[in-house]
């Protein structure tokens, strides 16, 4: 389901593979309920990363603990979140994502630079 929710939004399984640093097999497996990523690995978070969610989170939809909507909205427990979202300045988002971006493998970091400079091109 969360993958059909991609290809929803314009996403394919070769954009999908390509993003995530995986085979297209993989992610056609993924699709057909054939296989699912490991919760511990890369390819897990990666998945996690690029439909806005977490680790936790994913997991949790996975387990059907959250519905999709909850887990695309970014929540990340089944109960109601009804704290208001503070909205960062941009000089603060960029720390933050520096700050996290240093703990990443440099492949991760590689990842990182190649998706932000199809996301840009995307958007030129």
């Amino acid at each position: 389901m969360l993958l059909e929710h991609l290809t929803d939004e314009g996403w394919t399984q070769s954009t999908i593979a390509e993003a995530l640093g995986v085979d297209f097999t993989t992610v056609y497996r993924w699709s057909k309920g054939k296989t699912v990523p490991e919760a511990e690995s890369r390819n897990f978070r990666r998945l996690a990363a690029l439909t806005g969610g977490d680790g936790a989170s994913l997991e949790l939809y996975l387990t059907g603990k959250i519905p999709l909507a909850a887990y695309r909205q970014g929540k990340q427990t089944s109960q109601s979140d009804d704290t208001p979202h503070q909205i960062l300045p941009p000089e603060k988002i960029k720390q933050q994502l520096l700050a996290q971006i240093y703990l990443l493998d440099p492949a991760d970091i590689a990842d990182v630079i190649s998706n932000s400079v199809a996301f840009l091109a995307k958007r030129a």
